[in-house]
Parts: C-alpha cells; sequence; structure tokens
C-alpha cells in the first residue's frame, strides 16, 4: 500500500510538466550561476581533535573569533596595529595590519573552520580554512603577513616576496623587523 501512495504522488506531482510537453525549440537554457564554494565546515574527528567553525564574530590581521573563541592562526605573523609601514610614492605612513584585515574580512565573511592545533599561555592556536583554501597560506602568499619561523607557510611567504605583494611591493616602508624578513627571504632565493 505504502509503495502505491509513493508511486501515485510521484506520478502526480511530475504530471503538470509531462502535459506541458517539451520546451519550445527557441527557447534557450538560462546560463547555470557560477557555484559558489560551500562554506567551511569541520570534518568528523573519531580520533577527538577539536575544531570550531562557524561565523566568524571578529577578527583582526592574524586572529579570529569563532563561537566565543578567540583563535590566533597558526604559522602566520601578522603585523600589529601599532606597526606603521609607508608608501614611498605616497609619503604616508599607514598602519601595516589594515590591509591584512580588509582580507581576513572578505576571505571570513562566508565562514570559517578551525582545528585547533595548541593551546599555549591561555591561547589557542589554529589552523583555519576559508571557502578559498587555507586562511593563513591566502594572507601569507598575499603579501599581508608574514610566515612564522619553521612554519607551513615559507614558499608562499618567498613566492610573494619574489612577485613583491602585498608588504612586499616595491615601494614599502616596512618596520624594522619586517624588513629584516624581506632581506632574509630574498637571501634565501
Amino acid at each position: 500500500m505504502h509503495t502505491i501512495i509513493v508511486a501515485l504522488i510521484a506520478l502526480a506531482v511530475s504530471a503538470p510538466a509531462l502535459a506541458a510537453g517539451p520546451p519550445p525549440a527557441a527557447a534557450t537554457p538560462a546560463p547555470a550561476a557560477p557555484m559558489a564554494a560551500p562554506a567551511p565546515r569541520c570534518a568528523e574527528d573519531a580520533e577527538g581533535g577539536a575544531c570550531v567553525w562557524g561565523k566568524a564574530e571578529g577578527y583582526d590581521a592574524g586572529a579570529l573569533q569563532v563561537r566565543g573563541l578567540h583563535v590566533a592562526l597558526a604559522g602566520v605573523l601578522a603585523p600589529g596595529r601599532k606597526d606603521l609601514c609607508g608608501s614611498k610614492s605616497a609619503k604616508e605612513e599607514f598602519d601595516c595590519a589594515r590591509p591584512a584585515r580588509k582580507r581576513m574580512g572578505e576571505l571570513v565573511a562566508r565562514g570559517v573552520a578551525c582545528e585547533i592545533l595548541d593551546v599555549a599561555s591561555g591561547q589557542l592556536w589554529g589552523r583555519c580554512k576559508v571557502a578559498e583554501g587555507d586562511l593563513g597560506r591566502l594572507l601569507v602568499s598575499a603579501g599581508l603577513a608574514r610566515a612564522a619561523k619553521d612554519g607551513p607557510y615559507a614558499e608562499a611567504q618567498k613566492q610573494a616576496v619574489t612577485a613583491r605583494r602585498g608588504l612586499w611591493a616595491a615601494d614599502m616602508v616596512l618596520p624594522r623587523d619586517w624588513e629584516t624578513a624581506r632581506r632574509k627571504a630574498e637571501d634565501e632565493e
């Protein structure tokens, strides 16, 4: 009996479409909208690994807050709000972290998933993913943050320095420690 009811419902739903016949030959199907990458979520982890995902409630150049947890990006050194950069061409100083904060906001707008890697001195350290990929790698490869020593993003930083992206641009005047990192990356090429 249940099977007969399901079959009748399926027939009733498809009947109007069958009665209408095929679409006219002159009609062209509308182009498909580009598929947006889905918002990241944590994978199921049978080993009990910690992961938090959802909308970012707040963020800075190298950290974000998700579900009330403040997570610093592992392997990333972002400029602080007090670090001032300059532009040789514009002859003005600006907050070095501003471009990283702006890009971070764009990347986390659709959601973020952070795997918690470590807890040190009360700080959560994680590797976060956004729809476009690994958040730390995206920031470092855009030249908006530096790769931490012995971290996973050294190659992304070399590429950013070589391409002179972001804070590694030719006309940038960087704080002393950032300039030291630029020289070191150029020497390793």
